[in-house]
C-alpha cells in the first residue's frame, strides 16, 4: 500500500505543480482541488501504512535486540519463524510453497488498481468531453 500511495502522491504533486503555473490549460487549474483531496488522502494512507508496518515488526525487533545484546534465547523460536515468513512468498523466493491466498490478494489489489486507474481516466474523459460543449446562446 505504501508504493501505491508514493505513486497517487507523485502524481498529485506533479498535477499541483504543473496547475500552479500561469501557463497552464483550464482544465489542469480545474483538477487542482482534486488533486490536492488526493494528495492529503495517500498521505494519510502513508501515516497509517507506517504506523501499520512499526506496530507489526516492533515485538520482532525487541525480540532480535533482547537476543543480540543479553543472550535471550528464549524467543528464537518466534524470530525464526518470522523470519522464515517474511521470505518472498511469490515462486521467486527460495520457498515454492506459495499458498493460494497469496495469489488470490494479489489479483484482488491488481483488481482495485485497475478499478481506480478506469475511475481515474474516465473522470479526465468526461471532463474534456463537458469542455467542448458550448452554451445555447438563447436566454430563457
Amino acid at each position: 500500500m505504501m508504493s501505491v500511495f508514493s505513486a497517487l502522491i507523485a502524481m498529485a504533486a506533479a498535477v499541483l505543480i504543473i496547475g500552479s503555473r500561469e501557463a497552464a490549460r483550464p482544465a489542469t487549474r480545474r483538477v487542482r482541488p482534486v488533486a490536492t483531496v488526493v494528495a492529503l488522502t495517500c498521505a494519510m494512507g502513508l501515516l497509517l501504512s507506517s504506523a501499520t508496518i512499526y506496530l507489526t515488526y516492533r515485538p520482532y525487533w525487541y525480540i532480535f535486540q533482547r537476543t543480540i545484546l543479553k543472550g535471550d534465547r528464549s524467543q528464537t523460536r518466534d524470530l525464526f519463524d518470522f523470519l522464515i515468513s517474511t521470505r518472498m512468498p511469490l515462486v521467486l523466493g527460495p520457498r515454492r510453497d506459495v499458498s493460494i491466498s497469496v495469489y488470490f490478494w494479489a489479483g484482488v489489489i491488481l483488481l482495485g488498481v485497475m478499478g481506480l486507474i478506469l475511475i481515474f481516466l474516465r473522470q479526465f474523459r468526461g471532463h474534456a468531453r463537458t469542455n467542448n460543449v458550448r452554451p445555447s446562446p438563447h436566454v430563457t
